[in-house]
């Protein structure tokens, strides 16, 4: 099972510094991230959700990290189903995986084996 993250290739080196995702680096209270994608739909159209903002965003910068959801319970993190609405907060969509949230941050430790050597390939 996987927690799946999406973000602008751009923001990877910050990421990669700090160790991490945090929600300090972003306008939203929680981390979001799609729960045991279907497919890559979601994926393929995340930068549809962001032509708004001041960042040019296309199809090519969206880069996914697959963190290993057994991990993340096992290290006892908190993985929520829901959260009250907010700015940005991504619709559960039944051709997607079911969204989950992150209060803080969460360690690249937890990502998945194949999100490491994609992680290594940009850094």
């Amino acid at each position: 099972m996987i927690l799946r993250h999406f973000t602008h290739r751009r923001h990877l080196k910050a990421i990669v510094a700090r160790g991490g995702l945090s929600v300090k680096d972003t306008a939203e209270p929680y981390l979001q991230f799609e729960f045991n994608p279907p497919s890559d739909r979601l994926k393929e159209t995340f930068h549809s959700l962001h032509q708004s903002t001041s960042e040019p965003w296309d199809e090519t910068d969206t880069v996914t990290l697959d963190f290993d959801f057994v991990k993340i319970q096992a290290g006892d993190i908190d993985v929520l189903e829901q959260v009250e609405p907010f700015p940005g907060k991504i619709d559960s969509d039944s051709a997607n995986g079911p969204i989950r949230f992150v209060k803080n941050f969460l360690s690249l430790g937890y990502l998945t084996e194949e999100s490491r050597e994609q992680l290594s390939e940009y850094y």
